[in-house]
């Protein structure tokens, strides 16, 4: 008897779909956007029945890697923007945590069973370095896996409308400067029924992302644990190591999250959260979990916004001193030490009993 899943899979794309997927995935390589565009610029959509903005980013620019990612939502675009740091820290880690759909053109060995039995049906030929299109999909904590068919409905919009803003632009009817914070846009006027481009401000969004404590009797608690002298570091992030649940079933990545003294480099505390768990609990719970049973640290450093956000009421709340600007050198150190030891085979055990 076959175990049952706890959660159905999702609809795939209907063949309409990949039809249409594929039309416009052709008439985007013919175009060649990334003629025009380098892979940090980034242009603005505002589609029909999306509720924030979708963003896109064009490859290809480098000669290397072609394709076209197409980011849903705000919090997407922060996502990215923590990629495209220069001074990020591990962004083969960062990967991870990428919210975006993307249509890639590859080499034959790039193209999956799955992709090549949908070009079967298609009746669509491919030869050649970098002529074969195929579709993924990321979310936070999974690895990249086949567009399901929502996913498949926004990734046609989206990649319709970017060929025309590029066309637009590409014919020179618009004129932007990216590098001082220009960027293209389109948008959909009801009231002329007809869709218009323009150059715009880019957006900036930030993590806005807040965990409150709503637990009156324990912040009473923890606003009168004593205040000690220690400094503390923490992060989180994604482990690259898949965990699949069936062959159907995309591959997912356990979430990890470290507390370290900044004074000694000593790993405090260590949390190893199931693939299910969102990747914007474990580190605050980390934390609260270290106050109730040492005492409320003199500081908290964290990397970024990105994580300071989920703990910036909190640590308000509960009288410790937040430091987001100045990242966590000695945590970085460990998380080195760590996935040097996950990436040669060691097994988690292993990697963990290195830092104890």
């Amino acid at each position: 008897m076959s175990k049952e899943r706890s959660t159905p899979h999702p609809a795939e794309p209907s063949l309409e779909q990949w039809e249409a997927l594929y039309e416009v995935a052709g008439n985007l390589k013919k175009l060649a956007p990334w003629r025009a565009l380098s892979d940090t610029d980034i242009l603005v959509l505002r589609l029909p029945g999306q509720n924030e903005p979708v963003y896109c980013s064009v490859m290809g620019q480098g000669g290397m890697t072609y394709g076209i990612s197409v980011y849903p939502g705000k919090e997407s675009l922060v996502r990215l923007n923590r990629l495209l740091d220069q001074d990020a820290h591990s962004p083969e880690l960062l990967a991870l945590e990428q919210d975006c759909l993307a249509c890639l053109f590859g080499d034959r060995e790039d193209a999956q069973k799955a992709d090549r039995a949908v070009m079967k049906q298609l009746g669509l030929r491919f030869r050649g370095h970098n002529q074969w299109i195929f579709f993924r999909a990321m979310k936070p904590g999974q690895f990249p896996w086949f567009l399901d068919a929502q996913q498949a409905e926004l990734l046609i919009a989206a990649l319709q409308n970017l060929a025309m803003l590029c066309l637009c632009y590409m014919e020179g009817k618009l004129k932007v400067d990216f590098d001082a914070g220009e960027t293209l846009t389109r948008w959909y006027d009801p009231e002329k029924d007809m869709w218009m481009n323009a150059v715009i401000p880019m957006p900036a969004p930030k993590m806005d992302r807040t965990l409150t404590l709503q637990d009156d009797l324990l912040l009473a608690r923890l606003k009168r644990v004593k205040k000690t002298k220690i400094k503390l570091e923490i992060d989180s992030f994604y482990l690259p190591v898949p965990v699949q649940e069936d062959k159907d079933s995309p591959p997912l990545c356990a979430h990890m999250a470290f507390l370290v003294d900044k004074g000694s480099g000593y790993v405090l505390d260590q949390n190893l959260a199931g693939p299910d768990d969102p990747d914007y609990v474990v580190a605050p719970s980390m934390l609260l979990n270290y106050i109730q049973a040492h005492g409320r640290p003199a500081a908290v450093y964290v990397r970024s916004d990105w994580l300071g956000s989920l703990l910036r009421d909190t640590c308000k709340a509960v009288g410790v001193r937040l430091i987001e600007d100045e990242g966590v050198p000695v945590l970085d150190g460990v998380l080195d030490q760590f996935m040097s030891a996950v990436m040669t085979g060691f097994s988690l055990d292993d990697a963990f009993g290195g830092l104890e």
